[in-house]
């Protein structure tokens, strides 16, 4: 996989088939009462215009490594048990390559003991900074905390911790643009006819999969209050898809007539095809003549969807989207036009631009004082319009085709969004 550093900022917002507006314009009359909910584990990847500063916060940077020829660099992963963290640690030590960074990787199998164990090793081990993915966003924090006080900085990747956690950033695909993003190109397909859908959620309570879906959710509103010409603007689009969300998370259902968007039914997938099938399965037995829509989370729970629906006979006849994670089967699914949509969320992606970071921190003079708790990849809408220009003719890339986007800090942001 061939891949190269580009001007594009991390906090662009979602492209679909061209370029969408950024989630984070400015409100005139104050701050938006969205941001305000802020942090929330249906919010990850929503950015606030007037984020608060972060420089006086104490992350043990600037860091002096005991020697400029290698810098060790503990990694605490939260598992290797699926295809898409073993491309992460891959894409991370293919950029590693050549350079000075020593990578030491751990598995944590989703054990937070296990990782408060490895994040306390390396801290022994005398570690120049420490890489983590974290299993638990909240327990983590003392964890890392522990690392940051004993003078080594640590950068969170996969799934922004709690804002406790006193990490230089995250470095992430951006769940809720991705689903934002999905759910516009949804409704933009349906034209005006209502949308009746089924959710399959990999977990509730999970950070990454309430954001995607609660973007897929928003994503919709704010696509059918523009398409109806009704008066509000996207941050108040983006609450009603939040409080939709809301419904649908406690009552597994919801209806707007205003807006003829209804969900009827909501399911744990698990992340996996096996639990994609599964949750699609008992929702079509018992909703399946009303249905339009099964919409997942990520690409493996959507071919689950598009399994069940084939067993029955029925496929075609019911649209299934996706927001993640943009792999190689999914694509394929897109331009046989299985599958409607899918997001770009990557783990050779994420590994590879960890390692980038890295090397711009301690070998470019990259200021990471006042980084942003998340700092997210741009993210794109993958369609049967665009969706060649994702696929890598490299078959050994189990994903999409990608670039290596800087991170801006706070101050840039925030001049971004003001613009």
């Amino acid at each position: 996989m061939k891949y190269r550093t580009t001007t594009l900022a991390f906090i662009l917002a979602t492209t679909m088939a061209g370029s969408a507006g950024l989630a984070v314009a400015q409100n005139a009359g104050g701050k938006a009462e969205i941001y305000s909910l802020m942090p929330d584990t249906a919010l990850s990847g929503l950015i606030d215009p007037n984020m608060p500063d972060r420089t006086d916060i104490e992350k043990a940077w600037p860091k002096k490594p005991a020697t400029t020829d290698k810098i060790k660099v503990g990694w605490t992963e939260i598992t290797m048990g699926n295809p898409f963290f073993v491309e992460l640690i891959k894409g991370a030590q293919k950029a590693a390559e050549g350079s000075n960074l020593d990578l030491d990787v751990q598995v944590a199998d989703g054990d937070l003991q296990r990782q408060c164990s490895q994040i306390d090793t390396f801290v022994t081990q005398a570690k120049d900074v420490i890489v983590v993915d974290p299993t638990d966003t909240l327990g983590i924090a003392a964890c890392i905390n522990r690392a940051v006080d004993a003078g080594i900085p640590v950068v969170a990747i996969g799934t922004v911790p709690s804002d406790k956690a006193r990490v230089l950033t995250t470095i992430t695909p951006n769940p809720y643009e991705n689903g934002f993003g999905a759910g516009q190109y949804i409704a933009k397909d349906a034209g005006q006819s209502p949308i009746v859908a089924a959710l399959i959620i990999g977990v509730v309570g999970n950070s990454t999969s309430e954001s995607r879906l609660n973007g897929m959710v928003s994503g919709i509103v704010w696509q059918r209050v523009q398409d109806l010409g009704l008066k509000m603007t996207k941050e108040e689009a983006m609450l009603r898809g939040y409080k939709l969300f809301q419904s649908a998370k406690q009552s597994g259902s919801f209806k707007d007539d205003e807006l003829k968007f209804e969900v009827v039914a909501m399911s744990e997938g698990k992340w996996t095809e096996e639990g994609g099938l599964a949750a699609s399965e008992d929702m079509l037995t018992a909703h399946g003549s009303s249905l339009t829509h099964i919409i997942a989370d990520n690409d493996w729970m959507g071919l689950g969807a598009l399994r069940a629906l084939r067993n029955i006979g029925s496929d075609g006849k019911i649209k299934v989207a996706t927001s993640a994670d943009g792999n190689r089967i999914a694509l394929d699914e897109i331009k046989k036009g299985n599958l409607l949509v899918t997001g770009t969320f990557s783990g050779e992606q994420m590994g590879v631009s960890t390692s980038v970071f890295l090397k711009k921190i301690f070998n470019e003079n990259l200021d990471a004082q006042n980084l942003p708790l998340g700092s997210y990849f741009p993210a794109s809408a993958i369609t049967k319009e665009n969706v060649d220009q994702f696929i890598d003719p490299n078959p050994d890339n189990k994903f999409y085709k990608f670039e290596v986007s800087p991170i801006l800090n706070i101050k840039q942001i925030r001049e971004q969004a003001a613009k």
